[in-house]
């Protein structure tokens, strides 16, 4: 179905003063029940929806993990076997090649945007001095946003220079703590 990013917070944050500043930042906070999560949460946590439009399908975190290569040696094994000739196949290859890197450099810029966007986020939050703490989690949800999600770990994480390349890393089901 959809992929969300949800978060998680202190319960007693000043949720309506981050709602606003999530906002500023094109996300919301908005409380998001969920018996499962909720019930992983440690006491004092409270779990939001960060998602201000449809879906997070097309949100960068965790994008290394999502990006595919092609298997060019494969592709031409491919036109072999339907009886293209090596001088075709290496000419077709050679012009699909040229448009992979064209699209890639284009998905890259659009992921640097979008990444940038989201450290934005993060700093601005950790930032205001209102928590301590970020809570981010990615899940790709098969059914309703109340579905059974099993949080394979927390992993806490120390937002510093390397924060987009450890937000392109970001792995489904995985509780991370952003803190200053």
């Amino acid at each position: 179905m959809c992929r969300f990013v949800t978060a998680t917070l202190p319960a007693n944050a000043p949720l309506a003063a981050l709602d606003t500043l999530a906002r500023a930042h094109g996300r919301q906070l908005r409380p998001l029940a969920s018996p499962s999560v909720q019930g992983q949460l440690a006491p004092g946590e409270a779990y939001f929806l960060t998602t201000p439009g449809h879906c997070d399908c097309d949100a960068p975190l965790g994008w290394a993990r999502r990006s595919r290569t092609t298997d060019w040696d494969e592709e031409a094994r491919k036109l072999t076997r339907k009886g293209w000739s090596a001088a075709k196949a290496a000419r077709a290859l050679a012009q699909k090649r040229e448009q992979a890197d064209v699209d890639a450099q284009a998905e890259a810029r659009r992921v640097d945007t979008a990444m940038a966007k989201w450290v934005a986020f993060i700093d601005a939050m950790l930032g205001s001095g209102q928590v301590r703490a970020l809570g981010l989690l990615l899940h790709h949800y098969s059914g309703p946003l109340d579905e059974d999600i099993r949080i394979r770990e927390r992993c806490p994480v120390k937002v510093g220079d390397a924060l987009p390349e450890v937000l392109r890393d970001l792995d489904e089901d995985v509780l991370y703590l952003f803190h200053a």
